[in-house]
């Protein structure tokens, strides 16, 4: 029962991406609360249920969960900071650091489960990005079929006819290349050069580039390519790179391809709108001096930052303007927040889990379907360093991160304590 609720709970969050942080459900004492909210509630619920079920077991102890638990410490510190100084405005301005909570969606699942068995958490690992990545293709189809965004609130609506956003959201488009990128890996057990793995990741990534949704692809490529070189498939490096081009070629060859199947785009350029613009100017200036601006404020106070509940209200000399959107960058957007201790405490963890998953990556014992998970994994997490740097992690981060803390846990009891270094 709680599978199917998770599962529901998330394709339904996926597929509702935009929309939920806009609809409005309530306001209480002058906070707005967004329908998007009640899927963080949960999340906090998962997190106290876990720790009243199971308490304080071996894996906290375990460096990269002691780390990660550690920066959720001085979140919660930051919201109660912020709410000495700010006021109920605080809980409004957590909900940009509650998706970080979802690490404990994993032991919430597994509570019940042998969490020590690699086959059942890889399972969980697998379906997670399956059930994200048809609930975004299906956001999209919807989108071609009524050849615009398929939005129900209103200020999206109202937001697509004067910029006229894209068919998907970054982090849909991201979902999605996620799945091309690990059906891609499976191709590697195949001995033919096009065999059917390639062929489905071809069109997939044929569906979501002409979207433009550069950061999702720009860092899901770039994992791929690091994994690619470390296991010295430069095969696969050749046709991925190799298709990627093509559908570029394609695009701007054949217009019409653009014109009949991306309507969205398509206008922009016949009534020279544009929808990489913001406030008259494009996207990569106005985020570049929203990020000085935002590093000026940081300089501040450096160590502890700004605490929960100002929001984003300074000054950016450049647009002559108060700015009051958040950063398009995770690590400015933690730093400013939580300050230098926030962003060590969030990244030191990271880097750790994929240290170890690395290490697993060349271990010559892993089944396949191990290696697989591990593959899958490092590809998510690995690709949140870039893609932090241009949007912010993904919502789901903190559920692959705690997947894969309790798988690489589940793969050392298996293999422990030497590993055999070998094939990739």
């Amino acid at each position: 029962m709680k599978n199917t609720i998770f599962y529901g709970l998330l394709a339904i969050y996926v597929f509702f991406l935009v929309d939920w942080s806009t609809i409005q459900l309530l306001k209480i004492a002058g906070m707005n609360i967004y329908y998007g909210d009640i899927f963080f509630f949960l999340i906090l619920a998962t997190a106290v249920w876990s720790f009243a079920k199971n308490g304080i077991s071996w894996r906290w102890i375990r460096p990269v969960t002691a780390g990660y638990l550690l920066f959720l410490a001085w979140l919660v510190l930051e919201v109660f900071w912020g709410w000495r100084i700010y006021g109920y405005r605080a809980l409004g301005e957590a909900r940009y650091v509650l998706p970080f909570f979802a690490f404990f969606i994993p032991y919430f699942l597994l509570a019940d489960k042998r969490s020590d068995n690699p086959a059942l958490v890889g399972k969980y690992v697998r379906m997670t990005t399956y059930v994200a990545a048809a609930a975004s293709l299906l956001f999209l189809i919807c989108s071609l079929i009524y050849r615009e965004p398929f939005y129900f609130s209103e200020i999206n609506l109202q937001n697509q006819k004067i910029w006229l956003h894209k068919l998907i959201s970054s982090d849909q488009s991201f979902h999605i290349i996620l799945l091309a990128m690990f059906i891609f890996f499976l191709s590697f057990y195949r001995k033919k050069f096009f065999s059917l793995p390639k062929i489905i990741f071809f069109l997939l990534i044929i569906l979501v580039l002409p979207v433009n949704n550069r950061t999702a692809l720009i860092s899901s490529f770039a994992a791929l390519l690091v994994l690619l070189v470390l296991a010295k498939k430069f095969r696969e490096i050749l046709f991925a790179g190799a298709s990627v081009a093509l559908i570029f070629a394609l695009i701007y060859a054949v217009p019409d391809i653009e014109y009949r199947y991306y309507p969205v785009q398509s206008r922009q350029k016949v009534f020279g709108l544009n929808i990489e613009q913001v406030k008259g100017m494009q996207t990569v200036y106005w985020r570049l001096y929203q990020n000085k601006a935002a590093l000026r404020e940081i300089l501040k106070k450096p160590f502890f930052g700004h605490h929960l509940g100002g929001y984003f209200n300074f000054f950016i000399p450049e647009t002559n303007q108060k700015n009051t959107y958040p950063p398009h960058n995770q690590y400015i957007l933690i730093l400013l927040k939580t300050g230098m201790i926030g962003l060590v405490l969030m990244l030191v963890p990271l880097l750790l889990l994929l240290r170890q998953l690395f290490k697993f990556l060349a271990d010559e014992r892993l089944e396949k379907s191990e290696r697989s998970t591990v593959w899958l994994l490092l590809l998510v997490l690995l690709a949140q360093l870039p893609y932090g740097m241009g949007f912010g992690f993904i919502p789901l981060y903190a559920v692959y991160f705690g997947f894969g803390v309790i798988f690489s846990e589940s793969l050392a009891k298996k293999y422990a304590p030497q590993l055999r270094i070998g094939k990739t």
